[in-house]
């Protein structure tokens, strides 16, 4: 087995053998395909970054290893029940542990949480999303323990995401740190500190992040260090976990069976809150009509499906994937492969025939399906699904786009000129994230893929927003995951876990589904 570059080789030697060699006591190094352009939390974009910056800034609430609301910088969770949100769910108050401090010594106070509140809404540091905190009407700080924030109407979502690990995460930062409320370019972003367990040591771009224990957390993390070694290359990620120079490594369903035979190592599934999906467009022929997309949804045999993503992943049945649904789930089944149904809704939509391809009015039944050509797992669902749709008789047409492409507004992703796009969907800590079929989302450059439009479900979505019926709120979903499968804007494949390789020697080392590390101070390498 060959070494990795020399830079990973320095943190650990390489055997004949593969088998990996022990490291630094109580140092953990992780394999990191991010490359961060920042680690100020407001611009994070990619989750593994997002994670990340969690190590150093925390959230106010977060998400236990099951995926359960935990409190991290409050005393607990504020909800009805205990009287921290209002009767009418518009004021919400937030009880700050008295014992954080931020890694520097400084302890925590609710001026720190106004400030980073302020901070968000300064365009010097360019915040990946606002929209959710604009639902906010006054945040106050009564006092140095006490925060009040009062919403501009009733939102069941809030408090998990509101300064929460959301889909997008922003951690308090320390108000001390800066001169006024700009973030981003000031010295702290070279060197960030919070109140998470570690702290950033070093940030060599392009090579390495070093985090070193925050002496003032408690209790006390059993790490000395953690070393991110950037790695953005997957195969190189494998090899680095191979040649034992890194502890943790990301896996592909490609090497997860290889992975498994590696000596020392274990591999870890974590069940995330995303699903791979075939996005159907409803807004433009041949796939605005009903009868054609459950024909497709008919007419795909999932079992040959698999193969393109090595039967590695559990099969989906909902768009809402299972780390999710904390409630008493409706019964959605899968769609089954049936071509003789799929041929007779073609026949009952027009679609009739002729030398193996469907016509209507003199057109062929064809269009586009969109591709992400950088993922391989995209390219073969896209072409089995294009050979698997043509003994129906559609002709349609593979057209790919590089990822830099395929995610831009005006990319195949989400332009509408093609007839189907598989992506993967991750929502956040609610349920409520994890939803993309509204109305005003149906605009091209935005995250409706499918464009789909439904009074329906804008009045379930609508209504599971401000009612304050916790049993309620859970029937609005089971509700939608009803009428999305009956109307097909998506065909779901499966669900996503995240795959890793982890040394043996590894202890304690939790993420849940947003990836999002849980109690790293519990994290230890022997």
């Amino acid at each position: 087995m060959l070494c990795v570059a020399a830079s990973l080789a320095a943190l650990a030697g390489c055997t004949r053998s593969g088998a990996a060699r022990n490291g630094p006591p109580h140092v953990l190094r992780i394999a990191y395909a991010g490359d961060p352009a920042s680690l100020v939390p407001f611009v994070a974009i990619d989750q593994e970054i997002i994670a990340l910056d969690t190590l150093f800034c925390q959230t106010l609430v977060g998400l236990s290893a099951n995926n359960r609301d935990v409190p991290i910088l409050v005393t607990r969770i504020p909800s009805r029940r205990n009287g921290d949100i209002s009767r009418d769910g518009t004021r919400i108050t937030y009880h700050l542990r008295r014992d954080a401090r931020f890694a520097d010594g400084v302890a925590l106070t609710s001026a720190d949480v106004a400030f980073t509140y302020r901070a968000l809404f300064d365009p010097r540091n360019r915040a990946t999303s606002l929209q959710p905190y604009r639902q906010i009407r006054s945040l106050q700080t009564p006092d140095a323990h006490t925060v009040v924030v009062r919403l501009r109407k009733p939102w069941n979502a809030a408090v998990r995401v509101l300064f929460a690990e959301a889909d997008y995460v922003y951690g308090i930062l320390p108000k001390h740190a800066f001169a006024d409320t700009k973030v981003v370019g000031t010295p702290w972003e070279n060197a960030p500190f919070g109140t998470g367990p570690f702290r950033v040591r070093a940030w060599l771009r392009g090579d390495r992040i070093v985090l070193e224990r925050n002496p003032y957390y408690r209790p006390r993390p059993k790490l000395d260090q953690i070393v991110l070694r950037i790695v953005p290359n997957l195969n190189s990620n494998f090899v680095a976990l191979q040649s034992g120079a890194v502890d943790v490594g990301t896996l592909t369903a490609e090497n997860v069976a290889q992975a498994q035979r590696l000596a020392g190592v274990r591999v870890l599934r974590i069940p995330e809150n995303a699903t791979r999906l075939l996005y159907l467009q409803t807004q433009a022929p041949p796939t605005r009509d009903l009868r054609v997309r459950r024909a497709i949804a008919s007419a795909l045999d999932y079992a040959a499906l698999a193969g393109a993503w090595r039967n590695e992943y559990p099969p989906a049945a909902s768009f809402l994937p299972p780390p999710i649904v904390t409630w008493e789930n409706v019964v959605v089944r899968p769609y089954v492969h049936d071509v003789s149904a799929a041929n007779r809704a073609l026949d009952a939509a027009g679609w009739r025939m002729r030398n193996g391809v469907r016509f209507k009015d003199g057109i062929a039944l064809g269009g586009l399906i969109g591709v992400n050509s950088e993922d391989p797992i995209n390219v073969r669902i896209a072409t089995l699904v294009q050979a698997q749709l043509a003994t129906v008789g559609m002709e349609l047409s593979i057209k790919s786009n590089p990822t830099r492409i395929w995610f831009s507004p005006d990319g195949l992703l989400r332009n509408g000129k093609a007839a189907i796009v598989g992506e993967t969907w991750v929502g956040g800590s609610d349920p409520e994230q994890s939803l993309n079929f509204r109305c005003v989302q149906a605009i091209a450059g935005d995250e409706n893929h499918s464009f789909y439009c439904s009074k329906r479900f804008e009045a379930l979505y609508g209504d599971q927003e401000d009612t304050p019926s916790r049993a309620r709120r859970e029937r609005d979903f089971n509700a939608i995951q009803g009428l999305i499968h009956a109307d097909v804007p998506v065909i779901p494949l499966y669900y996503e876990d995240r795959l890793l390789g982890v040394s043996k020697r590894v202890t304690g080392y939790r993420l849940n589904m947003l990836w999002i590390p849980v109690d790293a101070e519990a994290w230890d390498a022997r």
